[in-house]
């Protein structure tokens, strides 16, 4: 009975172990062409399924990628278990490109294809395409496909990035509760503590303390250059109760928030701020303190920076009881020793 019982243990542990490996991404590798030219080493390919990016690849070699070697670089897509199925929508520089259907542990060949030299929707009178004349001369233009529209993610997203990190397409990544949200542009150098591309990026909402909100943006000891964007929006109450607001992040080796330039949108009661690194980043409500000769009243929808000295660093440090309520207790407890030993 009790080998048994041991060998139904080893069971369940072997099952366990089996259903916790991840499935295998489904591989791709074919050719890429851009109107119906190899498309140049940089162009960047991408996977994904419903609204997200589930895997991307940088052309090293014009107008193919992946091959049969097993040191070969192919697309990897990786998706859910409720994935299978599910049609993966490819991009080249961000203009659809074709479609495959997600199946794991396969590999398949794609043709890629896309066309950035026609408009979609206007011809001149003779039929031509638009940038050309009837007689084949050019109009002396050329048409340029407007850049592809930020991807917005909430509580974490992914990051197009080529080999070295620079980000591909812009994307947004807001907090579950939308009043803070990180805004990462195109060209962007994204990467990790260990300098490596930034491929995944979250946001979430922090106790914010003495704080008027907080952030936390992960994963810790990424770096942007140049620096992104975080913004804040307040609510109207928020918004009335304070003298004026700045932003600061926490330095944890010194224990001290420390300011960064803010930028206040009255129009928008948004607050906003530029960080070259992921920490704990919060907005706090300060005093309007500062001499009135140096304040400017700017009326809603322009910009007012927040001058460094409105936002001094403000060192955390846990409440306790002051010097003078000490002595105060230290003198209570000497009387009624002394009444003690009198009585």
């Amino acid at each position: 009975m009790r080998h048994t019982l041991w060998i139904l243990v080893l069971l369940f542990a072997l099952i366990g172990a089996a259903s916790a490996i991840p499935a295998l991404p489904a591989e791709f590798s074919g050719t890429v062409t851009i109107d119906e030219n190899p498309a140049p080493a940089g162009t960047t390919i991408t996977a994904r399924i419903g609204d997200r990016d589930c895997g991307s690849l940088t052309l090293k070699t014009a107008g193919t990628f992946g091959g049969d070697s097993t040191f070969d670089k192919r697309l990897l897509v990786n998706g859910e278990d409720t994935d299978l199925g599910k049609a993966i929508a490819f991009f080249v520089d961000g203009i659809s490109a074709g479609t495959a259907t997600y199946t794991p542990g396969t590999s398949t060949d794609l043709a890629l294809a896309v066309t950035k030299g026609d408009t979609p929707d206007s011809e001149s009178s003779d039929g031509t395409p638009p940038g050309s004349s009837g007689s084949g001369s050019s109009s002396g233009g050329s048409f340029t496909p407007p850049a592809a529209p930020a991807t917005e993610y909430t509580g974490s997203g992914t990051l197009d990035t080529d080999a070295r990190g620079a980000v591909q397409h812009a994307a947004v990544i807001a907090a579950a509760g939308g009043d803070a949200r990180l805004t990462i542009a195109e060209g962007v150098l994204a990467q990790d503590r260990f300098e490596r591309p930034l491929d995944t990026v979250s946001v979430e909402t922090a106790s914010p303390g003495d704080a008027t909100r907080a952030v936390r943006c992960g994963p810790d000891g990424a770096t942007f250059d140049p620096a992104i964007e975080v913004s804040f929006a307040l609510t109207p109450e928020e918004w009335e109760q304070a003298g004026q607001f700045v932003v600061r992040w926490y330095n944890s080796t010194t224990d001290v928030w420390e300011p960064l330039a803010t930028t206040i949108h009255a129009s928008t009661r948004t607050v906003t701020a530029t960080i070259s690194h992921f920490t704990l980043v919060a907005v706090f409500a300060v005093p309007a303190d500062i001499p009135e000769d140096t304040v400017t009243a700017t009326p809603a929808g322009s910009e007012t920076p927040t001058s460094a000295p409105a936002a001094p660093a403000t060192t955390v440090q846990q409440a306790g009881p002051s010097l003078p309520g000490l002595a105060g207790l230290a003198a209570l407890a000497g009387a009624a020793l002394l009444i003690r030993k009198r009585g």
